[in-house]
C-alpha cells in the first residue's frame, strides 16, 4: 500500500505543470429512488444507464395517482432518461414538472442542470448545479458536476 501511495505521489510531482487539466467532459445524472416499487425500478434504469427504460417507465408513471413525493421522484427521473437519451428540451420540462411539485427537489436541479450542459447551454447549467448545491447535503453527483463545470470554463 505504501509503494502505491508513494507511487502516486512521485507521479504527482513529476507531472508538468504546462499539461492541461483533464476535465470530466459528461455531467453526472442522478436517479431519485422511493420506496414505490415502480419508481424503485425507474431509478435502476437511471443508475446503470439505461435511458430507454428509464423513459418508458417514466412516461407511464407520471400520469398515474402517485403520492407528490413518488410523482416528483418519477418526473426527476424521467428527466434523467431524456437528458441521458440526448433529449433535451423534453428533459428539461420534466425536471421543471418535478421542480413544480417541489421546489428544492436536488436531483432535479441536477439532472436539469446535466441537462442544459449537455444541451450548450452552459448559464444555465451552472446556475442549476449551484441551486442543487444549495438544496442538497453536499451529494456527490452535484460535486462532481460543479467541479466540471468549473473545470471546463477554465481551460
Amino acid at each position: 500500500m505504501r509503494s502505491m501511495i508513494l507511487a502516486a505521489a512521485l507521479a504527482a510531482i513529476a507531472t508538468p505543470a504546462g499539461f492541461a487539466q483533464s476535465c470530466d467532459a459528461e455531467p453526472t445524472l442522478v436517479g431519485h429512488r422511493t420506496a414505490n416499487g415502480t419508481v424503485r425500478a425507474q431509478y435502476n434504469a437511471v443508475e446503470r444507464g439505461e435511458w430507454p427504460n428509464a423513459v418508458l417507465i417514466g412516461e407511464g408513471l407520471v400520469e398515474t395517482g402517485l403520492s407528490s413525493r413518488n410523482k416528483t421522484a418519477a418526473w426527476s427521473n424521467l428527466c434523467a432518461g431524456y437528458a441521458g437519451s440526448g433529449e433535451y428540451e423534453a428533459a428539461v420540462s420534466a425536471c421543471d414538472e418535478a421542480l413544480a411539485l417541489r421546489g428544492n427537489a436536488w436531483r432535479a436541479l441536477n439532472n436539469r442542470g446535466a441537462a442544459h450542459w449537455l444541451a450548450g447551454n452552459t448559464e444555465a447549467a451552472l446556475a442549476d448545479f449551484r441551486a442543487a448545491d444549495a438544496a442538497s447535503s453536499g451529494e456527490d453527483e452535484v460535486i462532481a458536476n460543479l467541479a466540471m463545470a468549473s473545470c471546463t470554463s477554465a481551460n
